[in-house]
């Protein structure tokens, strides 16, 4: 039996969901998002979701985010969505007989409420044994970093909601905090600019695009100016405006001051062998996030330590997992379960 179970790994984010099947690789990335009617039948999920937003009665459907902050926050609306795109990754008949084992990764902070709520939610949805691991810690094996040395690595995983920072080494987690900064926090942030500067509104994801394009976090990074088109906050005109990225660097550089902060408090109660060896090495960003430009080199500036990117930093969670669950044996498997 053990031999005919896939291996499935899960990340579950607040934005987004991606699933990696054993010997395929990615083969869902798509939005953590699902239109529901008002008779609660589920309209439609994921990527068909988002393409409906916007265009339809919001008195008849409502959109849905059913992972908020890393937790499930809307149960059935999540069960519905995971186990839709489960049945999505394993198309062979044969393979839909057997519960898959299942692994995803969970904030550092997550509650042991939330850990069950989660580990419920994967089972109702179709999976068969359930396997929690932390972000960061999956981040850093999806990063390719030695987790197995007993040398220290800090890896800060930026999501959504939420970024995860942590020390690991020896496969665990020595020290490691929370802070409730991610991508939103700055389309919110570009949001809140532009309606007290220039009294406009912006939309999620025109917000969205301004920051993962047109602005920086760090000086000098990004310098030519950029064109927006938004609506007037009085009067609902159409307006246009043409702002320098320099001009909202202090704005998004307060939002990421948090993550410095963060980062210092995990330090302080790491052992200090352990900070000797993450000051020669550096940190690891991982996560969409870390594509915001000039934020590695804030973070750098900020904490003194170099700050590299991983590569494709937003699959470093999802591709940890699987590398992760691939590397257990059933028996392991078997051990970790009865522990």
């Amino acid at each position: 039996m053990g031999t005919l179970r896939q291996n499935i790994a899960v990340d579950l984010g607040s934005s987004g969901i991606r699933i990696c099947v054993e010997k395929k690789g990615l083969v869902i990335d798509e939005p953590s998002v699902v239109a529901v009617k008002r008779s609660g039948e589920v309209n439609a999920i994921g990527s068909m979701a988002r393409n409906i937003e916007g265009k339809t009665d919001e008195d008849d459907i409502t959109m849905v985010r059913p992972v908020k902050k890393g937790t499930i926050s809307d149960y059935t609306v999540a069960v519905n969505m995971i186990g839709y795109f489960l049945d999505e990754a394993i198309k062979n008949p044969v393979r839909r007989l057997i519960k898959p084992d299942v692994i995803t990764a969970v904030h550092c902070d997550t509650t042991n409420v939330g850990r069950r709520a989660t580990e419920r939610a994967l089972r109702e949805a179709g999976a068969g044994r359930i396997f929690l691991i932390e972000a960061p810690l999956a981040a850093a094996i999806g990063s390719n970093l030695d987790v197995s040395a007993p040398n220290g690595k800090l890896v800060v995983c930026l999501g959504a909601e939420i970024t995860d920072i942590a020390v690991v080494s020896y496969d665990d987690i020595v020290s490691a905090t929370s802070v409730n900064v991610g991508g939103r926090t700055f389309d919110e942030a570009v949001k809140t600019y532009f309606r007290r500067e220039y009294k406009m509104v912006l939309g999620d994801r025109t917000a969205e695009k301004i920051k993962n394009e047109f602005v920086c976090v760090y000086r000098d990074v990004r310098v030519q100016p950029f064109d927006v088109s938004a609506f007037e906050l009085s009067g609902r005109l159409p307006t246009d405006r043409q702002i320098q990225p320099e001009d909202m660097i202090k704005p998004l550089s307060d939002v990421a001051m948090p993550i410095i902060e963060g980062i210092s408090k995990v330090l302080e109660n790491t052992p200090p062998e352990l900070v000797s060896d993450i000051h020669q090495r550096g940190i690891m960003l991982t996560g969409g996030l870390s594509k915001l430009a000039g934020l590695d080199i804030f973070i750098s500036k900020g904490t003194g330590i170099d700050t590299v990117i991983a590569e494709k930093p937003e699959y470093c969670v999802v591709n940890g997992c699987m590398k992760l669950l691939n590397s257990w044996s059933n028996e392991r498997k078997n051990e970790i379960m009865n522990n």
